[in-house]
């Protein structure tokens, strides 16, 4: 019979360690106003219901996910080629959030 579980272990080291955890709502904060940013207040106006799952959603892979959302957003404003441009553009700042192999099959159809 194990004296300190694994569960327990791992969130004490948690409560120890200092660094910003890459799944910590600290990490996707930067991600989320960056994805705002680029919806704008036009956008965000025109698609309530995407600001508000940007807002809130909860890890790194559902707002990966959501850039399709703005490009169909964004393309009803802007046209398509602009759109696109505007969410490739955001990929950068996903660094680190996702596995490398996610990052790699963006940059391949390019």
């Amino acid at each position: 019979m194990r004296w300190i579980k694994p569960g327990l272990r791992n969130s004490i080291s948690a409560l120890l360690g200092t660094e910003v955890r890459k799944d910590s709502p600290e990490a996707l904060e930067p991600v989320r106003q960056a994805m705002l940013a680029a919806l704008g207040e036009e956008g965000a106006a025109k698609n309530p219901r995407l600001k508000h799952r940007l807002m809130y959603l909860h890890d790194a892979h559902a707002l990966w996910f959501a850039r399709s959302d703005m490009v169909a957003a964004l393309s009803s404003l802007h046209g398509e080629a602009k759109a696109v441009e505007t969410v490739i553009g955001l990929s950068p700042i996903f660094q680190g959030l996702l596995p490398k192999s996610m990052m790699d099959s963006c940059r391949m159809r390019r």
